[in-house]
């Protein structure tokens, strides 16, 4: 499974989530997954401004 397939999978767990303790779990998973994806993107963009 790819990241943003991941993040994808949280979204839609979410939206559809109707217990507190668990949305607060899927939230906080995702946030995580948001955040790796941000750090991968700007990894890749630093590669791509200096690719040597």
């Amino acid at each position: 499974m790819t990241l943003l397939h991941h993040i994808e999978e949280l979204r839609a767990e979410l939206w559809n989530c109707n217990d507190g303790e668990e949305c607060r779990r899927i939230e906080a998973e995702l946030q995580a997954a948001e955040r790796e994806k941000a750090a991968l993107d700007e990894a890749f963009e630093a590669w791509l401004a200096n690719p040597n």
